[in-house]
């Protein structure tokens, strides 16, 4: 038996779809530059029936697109007991590219080697990505989809011996901070790690689960991450209760959806993108991601298109 839709599918398959000619990605990755000469057209249209849209399959993409999905980064993308890849990112992902016809393939995958094979052209998608000016030579970016944010975690008790507002403090505390390589965590954090005095306070990790063991073992003296996600995953691995979140404000701002320039055309990061800002509109939508959510603007025109 084929597993249920997911609740936003349910909502938007008899309402929402598009098509346009497909074409096999690998090609586009040949083109390259020549890109702009394979036409591609994208055309909304009125709800199918069923025969109509099994014809339609696929329309979207000619073979899966291959998505990088974190396995560590709860609620947003983990492994369940069984082995499924599960999360409020990865129900949204799953949710938007079956909206479009367009299927996937989930591979868990390092986040520094993912924006490698991404930029490479070996990966198509990966989710939960910031737009920075280096990203932005090599990936195409979706509509936002929520926050983001980072604070600094400590292990219980340990905040208020820290009395943080500035980044340099950490220098002037004299901490060691934990950072997943390739990660964004803004501006600010980000010029702080690459200067001559703050790169010596930042110990690069792998993963989620490395830095948590690490700051557990006393190894590093915080994390720079973002607290729902390290909280979930202590709680997985049996240490609730073991830290504690400092109020300093690192970073705040919306994630997208990133796509390999080499293989993916532009016309369908615009119907993901579309997709997107529908599922935002929904009930659902609000309650899986909450105070992360983001807002839709009051037009006062509901039926208007959302637009960021």
């Amino acid at each position: 038996m084929p597993p249920a839709p997911s609740p936003y599918l349910q909502i938007f398959r008899s309402h929402f779809r598009f098509r346009f000619a497909g074409i096999h990605r690998s090609s586009l990755k040949m083109c390259g530059k020549c890109l702009c000469a394979l036409l591609l057209c994208l055309v909304p249209v009125a709800p199918m029936a069923p025969s109509a849209a099994a014809a339609t399959q696929n329309a979207l993409c000619s073979e899966p697109l291959r998505v990088r999905v974190s396995g560590d980064y709860f609620p947003f993308s983990h492994r369940a007991p069984g082995g499924k890849l599960i999360g409020t990112d990865v129900e949204l992902v799953r949710t938007v590219f079956d909206l479009i016809d367009c299927p996937i393939e989930l591979e868990i995958m390092p986040f520094k080697r993912a924006i490698v094979e991404l930029s490479q052209g070996n990966i198509d998608m990966v989710p939960f990505a910031s737009i920075t000016e280096h990203r932005s030579k090599f990936a195409h970016y979706s509509a936002p989809y929520r926050n983001e944010l980072a604070r600094l975690i400590f292990r219980k008790g340990e905040v208020e011996n820290h009395p943080i507002s500035d980044i340099n403090h950490i220098i002037d505390h004299q901490l060691i901070v934990g950072h997943e390589r390739s990660s964004y965590r803004g501006r600010l954090f980000d010029s702080f790690m690459r200067s001559d005095t703050g790169q010596h306070h930042v110990f690069h990790t792998t993963t989620t689960t490395e830095g948590i063991r690490m700051l557990e073992t006393g190894r590093i003296d915080a994390l720079v991450e973002m607290p729902s996600a390290v909280m979930g995953v202590a709680n997985r691995m049996g240490l609730e209760g073991v830290f504690e979140v400092h109020p300093f404000p690192v970073w705040e701002e919306p994630v997208h959806f990133m796509f390999s320039q080499q293989t993916v055309p532009v016309q369908l990061v615009d119907a993901v993108s579309a997709a997107i800002r529908e599922v935002r509109r929904t009930e659902d939508y609000k309650v899986a991601f909450g105070h992360l959510a983001l807002p839709v603007p009051n037009t006062g025109d509901p039926s208007a298109p959302l637009m960021d």
